[in-house]
């Protein structure tokens, strides 16, 4: 591949899916090595462009790139990335954004209630559009593995759900209660 040939392919890349990587490191890491983390990806994009596999499986490539380079983030950086963490939780909103409708707040509510590892399964597929097996492919594990976390993740995210507040669209039956367990018991 010839170096115009090797840029053009880079920057089609990019083009297609830099804003998704750069969203997908945002929610996935903290948000002020957002930026960084994407840069990161891209760079070795940039350096494994042969590997890089065309189409949708590019796209994947990417989200399993991003989130090895946030795991490599988070072993360097620890003690930082929590303080960020606590005060990225603690700090309200801008008041210069638009309030969100009850239903996107209790959304918003229920997904930091949860655990990491079901936020990122349930961002993966409903933010993100991808299927259990792209899931799998991000996450290095087994589609099952993936079909089953996101399985799990969804069913904690409604009985969250349904403890803060009345859903009008569900029936109203009683949620079954899960005992608490540790994220890593169900992996």
């Amino acid at each position: 591949m010839t170096e115009s040939e090797r840029r053009r392919r880079f920057d089609d890349l990019f083009a297609a899916y830099g804003a998704d990587i750069v969203a997908y490191c945002r929610w996935r890491g903290a948000s002020a090595d957002a930026q960084d983390a994407a840069a990161e990806v891209f760079l070795t994009a940039w350096r494994r462009l042969d590997d890089v596999p065309g189409g949708d499986a590019g796209r994947v490539w990417l989200y399993a790139t991003a989130r090895r380079v946030i795991a490599n983030q988070r072993r360097s950086s620890r003690r930082r990335l929590a303080l960020v963490d606590r005060l990225v939780a603690e700090t309200p909103p801008p008041p210069d954004e638009p309030s969100l409708d009850r239903e996107q707040s209790l959304v918003h509510e229920a997904l930091a209630r949860l655990g990491a590892r079901d936020r990122e399964v349930l961002l993966l597929a409903e933010w993100e559009g991808l299927a259990p097996r792209q899931i799998a492919a991000v996450l290095g594990c087994a589609s099952v593995t993936a079909r089953a976390r996101l399985h799990r993740a969804r069913k904690r995210f409604r009985v969250v759900y349904k403890e803060l507040g009345p859903v009008r669209s569900l029936p109203a039956r009683p949620a079954r209660q899960l005992p608490p367990r540790r994220i890593n018991e169900h992996v």
